[in-house]
């Protein structure tokens, strides 16, 4: 019994990196339509670089965009945004909920939002001077 456990979960093992092909284009019609309407909403002053693709096992496909500002940005199989990196930029102020911007402006008046990511949890942004704060969806 343990051997055919062992085979089985060797098997889906291999099956990962085998079905695990990423993709790598330019064409922004490769992205899910929300994906394309989050950027030019959001990010219409730049052009896309390139687009990664990540088919992910059981999980479907992960889309990593680059900008040509350098601001990174990623989108689950739905097309649904999950995080924005802009480096030293500021993200969009529209992106940030408002109960983040509240806690800010009592707390840390003079940093700025540069990177952002939302999970089933809460949302994490990373400030300017590289603190990292953590939010439940409650604030």
């Amino acid at each position: 019994m343990k051997k055919v456990l062992s085979v089985l979960v060797m098997v889906l093992f291999a099956m990962q990196f085998v079905s695990a092909k990423d993709v790598v284009t330019t064409d922004e019609k490769s992205l899910p339509k929300d994906s394309q309407t989050f950027i030019q909403q959001y990010f219409s002053n730049s052009a896309i670089s390139y687009i990664k693709i990540d088919n992910e096992f059981l999980k479907g496909k992960k889309y990593e965009v680059v900008l040509t500002n350098g601001t990174e940005i990623d989108f689950d199989s739905k097309g649904n945004c999950i995080e924005v990196d802009a480096k030293k930029a500021e993200v969009p102020a529209e992106l940030i909920p408002t109960y983040v911007k509240n806690y800010l402006s009592t707390n840390f008046k003079k940093e700025y939002i540069t990177q952002i990511e939302k999970d089933r949890r809460g949302i994490e942004v990373e400030l300017n001077n590289d603190l990292s704060l953590r939010f439940d969806k409650n604030g």
